[in-house]
């Protein structure tokens, strides 16, 4: 249980893994020029699937 997570810091690590989801989707929509910079949030999702790690599970 030494490297068990608590509660408190699933939180934290959850939000993280959002902001470096959020920035790489804005990162992604300015690259190739889209309107709404903060939408497409799930595409890039699919195209990290597997090279992200998640921090928090």
């Amino acid at each position: 249980n030494y490297y068990r997570l608590s509660s408190a810091s699933k939180k934290w690590l959850n939000r993280i893994d959002w902001y470096v989801l959020k920035r790489l989707a804005l990162f992604n929509n300015k690259k190739r020029q889209r309107r709404n910079l903060h939408g497409h949030l799930e595409e890039v999702k699919k195209q990290t699937q597997y090279q992200l790690v998640c921090l928090a599970k």
